[in-house]
């Protein structure tokens, strides 16, 4: 059986797997009997990719299949400092998998600034994991996170940005502000009037860790993982290619429970 490597966000582990991508999203997400319920993100890994720092090639002849021929679903080779040790070359592929056990595929896609939003909303997925307003774009904001000259840094940071509507451009409006689905939204107001208004605020953090009901469809432009050499982006796509081409995948999205 052919062997897949998986980088997991949640948890942070890098995964050995029979599973293709759809099944071990479902895997993750709802267990082997349905007996856990939870979102999934993870990358597949290039079969080619140096990941000589991990005990890889023991684990893949662990990796075998089980005596009455069922494929072995997960073999665990790292669960601590993963994220920062995998080429971010090697990250192929991009996987969000509902709760419910729908998962999506996404290609990387080079970065580019779009719109002109003034404030962004940026959910951590590794190794830590806060909710974070800031007035830095994503590259920016990876930067920054991962600035070895900073008081605090990570090595590596993993993110999404998450929809704001009209509060990404003043984080005082009312129109339409009833639709986003957040909590406590005077606390994410004053987050982000304190962004921009004090020059040396760039981010503040909003909620100190991830609750475990990620709303995909709340993400704005996508998925992010990078450091001070680099950055990949793997773009969401429009609504209207989830609608026509990920029906299953994105009624399942948006049938998660609010936050």
């Amino acid at each position: 059986m052919k062997i897949h490597t998986y980088l997991s966000l949640i948890p942070e582990a890098l995964i050995l797997s029979h599973l293709p991508p759809d099944q071990f999203g479902k895997y993750m997400a709802i267990g082997n009997r349905r007996q856990i319920e939870g979102p999934a993100v993870f990358f597949e890994i290039d079969p080619e990719a140096d990941l000589s720092c991990f005990k890889i090639e023991e684990a893949r002849r662990r990796c075998e299949p089980h005596p009455d021929g069922s494929p072995h679903r997960s073999i665990y080779v790292a669960v601590f400092n993963v994220i920062p040790r995998v080429p971010l070359g090697s990250l192929a592929r991009a996987h969000l998998t509902t709760p419910s056990g729908f998962t999506l595929g996404i290609e990387p896609k080079e970065w580019t600034p779009t719109g002109n939003d003034r404030f962004f909303l940026y959910q951590e997925l590794g190794p830590v994991y806060p909710r974070a307003a800031s007035r830095l774009n994503p590259l920016e904001f990876c930067r920054r996170v991962t600035d070895p000259e900073a008081w605090v840094s990570l090595p590596r940071i993993a993110f999404i940005d998450l929809r704001l509507g009209p509060l990404a451009m003043d984080p005082n409006a009312t129109e339409r502000a009833g639709e986003l689905p957040y909590q406590h939204m005077d606390h994410l107001r004053e987050c982000l009037n304190v962004v921009g208004s004090q020059e040396n605020r760039k981010t503040k953090i909003v909620n100190r860790g991830m609750r475990p009901d990620i709303l995909f469809y709340l993400i704005r432009s996508g998925l992010f993982i990078g450091d001070q050499e680099g950055m990949r982006f793997f773009p969401m796509p429009s609504e209207d290619e989830l609608e026509r081409d990920h029906h299953l995948w994105w009624h399942s999205a948006r049938s998660a429970k609010g936050y």
